[in-house]
């Protein structure tokens, strides 16, 4: 098939930038044509040229496709009649995630932006997040007990206020901030712990690689709050909202970060990469939006 992927800037690591590079790398290796659209190049864009061989295109381009898989509703008007187009919203809140009514169909990330959309008149089918399981995978095994943790805190604040803690109990302890130190082998890092604290996308990495995750973080749009540790009991409905928080949104940090301790060991470790492997595989995911485009072109 001969496909476009979109998103309105790709200058940077964020979660939506690196769900359109797996996309890409996953549709490439099934051996589709794919091609690019994006209002702002950068980072990802050009990394998707060089890694995958993926070709960004112009809007006023004549090229047509079969397929149009759109991220942000900024670039659904530019791209729309050149395909049967796609669009999916990864979340509730942010402007450029709203449907435009000109895509043949709607994908939410969650339950949670599914009934957002609802709301709004817009069905939607739930595809979540993909990730290449593959490359974040465990290549390094977890202790008996916790020795180490990541934190992907998007706020020093947050990740200063847990080192302190953590460094009480004798426990190594990590953080990688995307916005002041953005690195793309984020799997080696993962991979180098035996728990990771995150929301979202990087908690979903982390199952992927095997670490039991706290759900926890506090985020620019959002104060310090979490689901605590993500579990076999509450897997099915904090993946619901995401792994955003917003679930059960705790606010007892270190309870939850003492919960988290006194119920890790390796099964649990399995258990996610498992749950990784069912609901997150990025090769699964791209055969779901396939069927979709096939059962209504």
């Amino acid at each position: 098939m001969k496909l476009l992927i979109t998103n309105h800037w790709l200058k940077k690591l964020a979660g939506s930038e690196t769900f359109t590079y797996t996309l890409g790398s996953a549709l490439k290796k099934a051996g589709h044509n794919v091609d690019l659209f994006t209002n702002v190049k950068g980072l990802v864009s050009n990394r998707m040229l060089t890694d995958l061989g993926i070709h960004t295109i112009n809007a006023d381009t004549n090229k047509k496709y079969d397929l149009i898989l759109a991220n942000h509703n900024s670039t659904v008007p530019l791209v729309h009649q050149k395909g049967f187009t796609i669009q999916t919203c990864h979340g509730t809140l942010p402007a450029l995630e709203q449907p435009d009514a000109r895509a043949n169909l709607h994908v939410s990330i969650s339950e949670e932006v599914q009934e957002h959309l609802q709301k709004n008149g817009i069905k939607s089918t739930v595809i979540r997040n993909g990730i290449d399981c593959k490359r974040y995978m465990p290549f390094l095994p977890i202790h008996n007990k916790v020795t180490s943790v990541l934190s992907f805190g998007n706020t020093e604040e947050f990740n200063q206020k847990i080192a302190q803690y953590f460094a009480k109990k004798g426990i190594r302890f990590i953080s990688h901030n995307k916005f002041t130190n953005p690195r793309w082998d984020t799997e080696n890092i993962i991979n180098q712990v035996d728990m990771v604290i995150s929301l979202g996308r990087g908690a979903y990495e982390a199952l992927a690689c095997g670490r039991p995750v706290i759900i926890l973080d506090h985020r620019r749009y959002q104060d310090e709050m979490g689901d605590g540790l993500l579990t076999p009991e509450n897997a099915g409905e904090v993946i619901k909202t995401n792994c955003s928080g917003r679930r059960y949104k705790r606010t007892d940090t270190f309870k939850m970060i003492d919960e988290a301790l006194e119920r890790y060991d390796k099964p649990l470790g399995e258990w996610s990469r498992n749950l990784a492997l069912t609901n997150f595989n990025i090769e699964r995911q791209i055969q779901k939006y396939i069927a979709l485009y096939e059962q209504n072109r």
